[in-house]
């Protein structure tokens, strides 16, 4: 099977994302979702409210400090994000609907606009430009998004909403709130009522919370990403782009310094050089253009235009799209002289900028007053006439936003009067450099294009509007297609071809490191090989597959799944915590191997064979996986084991896996996705290591800051704080009681030897359910109480009865948001009755202890002790080899039960008919692994060969103990 190519991924320029919308699809079936803080805006708009609540004093001292505290806190969930918007809208309480809504218009203009990513405008507008429908989808209020949505020409939002009562705000949310879930679940609600085909659809987003939202789409990009959502990018293969900071550092500072000092001395030098010409004008052409040559060089500013030569039209009306306080710099550097201007009346006081416009003879107009606009405005006509030139932004003002705002017809009037050309001055990206309301200068380059000269002979004032309209269209038509050098057309580079998308990889496993637990399993086995933990998967499957569809199998697999790609990275000195990395040079060939059995091809010759493939050593250094075919069953039935390290996954992970790679049928599916094969991405330890080490630096004094606001936080709600404190410290003791009850173990499987035996059971799943819910138990009940009444009779019949058997079992802490993968789980320890001969009474007995081993688990709510987790990485691996081993190997028996598949499943057009898991050893003598699969509930049993020397017998007896539990129905 051929791969399908590899999509361009990696870093993105603006240019890249405008080049894949032109290239791609176009109409309204298509969307384009845009998250709006931190993607379109620079920084977050609820600032500007927060700010406008603190100088009109609208906001109590105890509402700022609990949002500050907050704040501090951090914002990780639902909860947290739900707790921070509540008691944000809380100071809204009140306020009418209408009120809110003209503060959400003022701060706009006022604040929000000036933080707007102009890149981002740009890549509206080409969404717009293709028909798709675009939508602003934000965690944030209406009123905070709805005057953007409305300057950008965007109509449909979906936003958080807030609760109007009678017209009145209440200060809550009015229902869900758009956070991580909840904003994937609003897009996919809005493009099944809108018709929008999601697989080639747009979303950008800065968030790490944003991944499910994300994911909605085909066709996703990762703006302004933070660390973990820059890691989900390259996961799932999204491009990243990142647009230029809106927010001035040093450097900005020093730049706007010099610039504004070398305009001013420029101007100064010029005019008192010039003056000794005795020509006023010469003096102040001087000036202006010493102003424009050293301000600029100072700045840091440079032009790149396009057009020149149409600037020798002298004498003209220029005219010039206003959209920064830095366009007086570029006019300066682009006229050189021979100009004036007009300017709003509120410039001729400024210090220093008045005296350079009075000079220059510069028109100042009020703007509230048209009569004396139009007055101001008569001498230009003159000046024209004397052969002046005029610079005027036909707009009146600076635009708030990127786009053109209408022209007014005063230049052109002024132009058509006394007879001269208009000449377009088209600057495209000057507020970039120097926005709206801003007070420092970036750096950078300043597009300008100069358009052809338009004559006003033969106008007249019937037709003036036609020719506004037409000059206008100009611009429009000049700032959608920028031209390129040489050619005066846009040029659009080829980054993403017009077909689908490329699909998704499985949204599974992709954690970029170990969590603590992982950790702890990861290092103990290095110290300790009797701590190896291998899990493995059998499958019978009817009738034998094609091996080089199974073959394919896998590289499909392998691409749906990049954790199948990946190996471990240690960081230096083996400290720290590891990483997932995508292997180089990844070969299936050392992954997926066959053997045939001899025969009589019997269920004994392949576990002989499994149990050995399964108790082999991982290589550590390549992806954490094997499968082996076993051909050669009697009537042409073939055995498929799959192994993996439990770093890797957790038994409901590989569930969640399994559901989703397995097929349902036995024909090829022609639709499956087709992923790209993960790009390959080495990486350091010593890079590793020193980033850890640098994130621990950092994080520390805010991890005091966060844990003193919660002490603070306790003080105001002492008795709560103090109620809970008790009742973790009483569930932790009666918890520890209970695992402290538990004997060393049975003298019986005291020795341990490393070596692994396999056996397996089956068992109807509704039979044990029904047997165990006899006893008002639960399956996995049931399955514990089969276990303790197995081993009772394995004892007695080895003459070595025991009064309480050490039992293992796994709880799962997995929340229905968590991400699928990994491993979430923590342990508990049973003190199984063994003289107990009733399974009724030994299923009562395990329900009261496994309802209260929950509750201690939801308690502590962490899948290691809470103390040790921050640091379980930077324990030498002997270490954590010690602690592990003590924690499991007390135990005799280690039992678990995993949810299965409900329903026929396939694998490379075989049918599986049974699936039986196999869990390690770490330690103890027996695991016990239940699966539930299409009715049946097949039993894997590992023992190890010195503390179990009869493996056969126990699994009669393991049988038998089933048969009781089955009988209580």
């Amino acid at each position: 099977m051929s791969n399908p190519s590899q999509p361009a991924t990696g870093t993105w320029s603006e240019q890249d994302l405008v080049a894949a919308v032109d290239a791609g699809p176009k109409g309204p079936h298509i969307g384009a979702f845009f998250d709006f803080d931190g993607t379109l805006i620079d920084g977050y708009s609820l600032s500007a409210f927060a700010r406008h609540h603190l100088r009109s004093l609208q906001v109590t001292p105890a509402d700022l400090g609990r949002m500050l505290l907050t704040g501090i806190r951090g914002v990780t969930s639902e909860e947290d994000f739900e707790q921070f918007t509540v008691l944000s809208m809380h100071t809204w309480a009140g306020r009418s609907e209408d009120e809110l809504a003209e503060l959400g218009e003022r701060l706009f203009v006022q604040g929000i606009s000036g933080s707007l990513y102009p890149e981002g405008w740009r890549l509206v507008e080409a969404h717009q430009r293709a028909g798709h429908t675009v939508v602003l989808a934000s965690s944030a209020t209406r009123f905070q998004v709805e005057p953007t949505a409305r300057a950008m020409g965007v109509s449909h939002i979906l936003v958080s909403p807030v609760e109007i009562v009678n017209g009145i705000c209440t200060g809550r949310p009015g229902g869900p709130l758009l956070w991580r879930g909840g904003k994937a679940a609003a897009v996919r609600e809005f493009a099944a009522e809108h018709g929008i085909d999601l697989p080639q659809s747009y979303a950008y987003s800065n968030g790490d919370e944003d991944v499910p939202f994300l994911r909605t789409a085909g066709r996703s990009r990762a703006i302004n990403p933070g660390r973990h959502l820059a890691e989900a990018a390259r996961h799932y293969g999204w491009p990243v782009a990142r647009f230029r900071s809106r927010r001035a550092g040093l450097a900005d500072i020093a730049h706007t310094a010099a610039g504004l000092a070398g305009m001013l001395g420029g101007f100064t030098a010029g005019v008192v050089l010039g003056a000794a010409t005795g020509s006023r004008r010469e003096a102040v052409d001087l000036g202006t253009t010493l102003a424009g040559e050293l301000g600029s060089v100072l700045a840091g500013v440079r032009l790149d235009v396009h057009g020149a030569g149409h600037l020798a039209a002298r004498p003209a009306v220029f005219l010039f799209n206003h959209q920064s306080q830095l366009d007086v710099l570029i006019l300066a550097k682009l006229l050189r002289g021979g100009f004036t201007g007009v300017a709003k009346k509120e410039l001729a006081n400024s210090p220093g900028f008045g005296l350079m416009f009075r000079l220059a003879d510069v028109a100042f107009v009020d703007r509230q007053d048209n009569a004396q606009a139009r007055k101001a405005l008569e001498p230009a006509a003159q000046k024209l006439r004397d052969g002046i030139s005029l610079v005027i932004a036909p707009e009146g003002t600076r635009s708030a936003t990127p786009a053109l705002g209408p022209f007014k017809k005063g230049a052109f009037h002024v132009a058509m009067q006394a007879g001269v050309p208009i000449v377009p001055i088209v600057i495209r990206n000057s507020g970039e450099l120097m926005w709206r309301g801003a007070t420092t200068i970036h750096a950078g380059t300043v597009q300008v294009a100069v358009l052809p000269p338009v004559a006003t002979g033969g106008w007249d004032v019937a037709g003036l509007d036609e020719h506004i309209r037409q000059v206008r269209g100009q611009y429009l038509a000049t700032l959608a297609n920028w031209p390129a050098h040489g050619t005066g057309q846009v040029t659009a580079t080829t980054t993403a071809s017009s077909g689908p998308p490329p699909a998704l990889p499985l949204d599974w496993g992709a954690a970029p490191r170990m969590n603590p637990l992982e950790t702890a399993m990861w290092r103990a086995e290095s110290a300790d090989p009797r701590l190896r933990v291998t899990v493995s998967l059998l499958e019978l499957l009817d009738p034998a597959p094609d091996w080089d569809r199974l073959l394919a199998a896998h590289e499909w697999a392998s691409r749906m799944v990049p954790r199948m790609r990946q190996r471990v990275l240690e960081p230096a000195l083996a400290l720290g915590t590891p990483a997932w990395v995508a292997a180089d040079g990844f070969d299936l060939s050392r992954h997926v191997h066959r053997v045939r059995l001899p025969g009589p091809g019997t269920l004994r010759q392949l576990l002989d064979v499994v149990q050995d493939f399964a108790a082999a050593p991982l290589d550590r250094d390549r992806p954490l996986w094997q499968a082996l075919l076993v051909e050669g069953l009697a009537d042409g039935r073939a055995g498929y084991v799959a192994k993996s390290h439990h770093s890797v996954t957790d038994g409901l992970g590989a569930v969640q896996l399994m559901m989703r790679l397995h097929s349902r049928t036995a024909e090829h599916d022609p639709d499956r996705p087709e992923p790209p094969v993960p790009v390959a991405g080495g990486g350091s330890r010593t890079g590793l290591f020193a980033g850890q080490i640098a994130d621990a630096v950092r994080a520390t004094p805010m991890a005091a800051v966060r844990q003193g606001t919660r002490a603070l936080g306790t003080l105001a709600r002492p008795w709560p704080a103090a109620s809970w404190a008790a009742g973790q410290a009483l569930s932790a003791v009666r918890f520890a009681g209970q695992n402290a009850a538990a004997p060393s173990g049975s003298p019986l499987l005291a020795r341990r030897g490393g070596d692994w035996h396999f056996e397996v059971l089956d068992v109807p799943l509704a039979d044990l359910k029904a047997g165990a819910k006899a006893a008002g138990g639960s399956l996995n009940d049931g399955l514990l109480a089969a276990v303790i009444g197995g081993f009772r009779r394995y004892h007695e019949q080895h003459g070595a009865p025991v009064d309480r058997l050490a039992v293992g079992f796994p709880i799962s802490l997995r929340a229905q948001d968590d991400p699928q993968g990994g491993n979430r789980f923590t342990g508990a320890k049973f003190a199984a009755p063994m003289a107990e001969t009733d399974p009724a009474a030994r299923i009562a007995a395990i329900r009261q202890f496994v309802l209260a081993a929950r509750a201690a688990s939801a308690a502590t709510a962490d899948t290691v002790p809470a103390a040790l987790a921050p640091v379980i990485g930077w324990l030498p691996a002997p270490v954590v080899s010690t602690v592990s081993g003590r924690l499991t190997s007390t135990n005799d028996v280690q039992v678990s039960s995993i949810p299965g598949v409900p329903f026929p499943v396939y694998i490379a057009g075989s049918r599986i008919t049974h699936m039986y898991p196999f869990g390690p050893l770490p330690g103890c003598a027996a695991m016990i692994t239940l699966i539930s699969h299409n009715g049946d509930c097949c039993i894997g049993i590992n023992t190890d060969t010195l503390a179990v020397t009869e493996p056969g017998r126990l699994a009669d007896d393991l049988r038998a103990g089933l048969a009781e539990v089955v009988g209580l129905a």
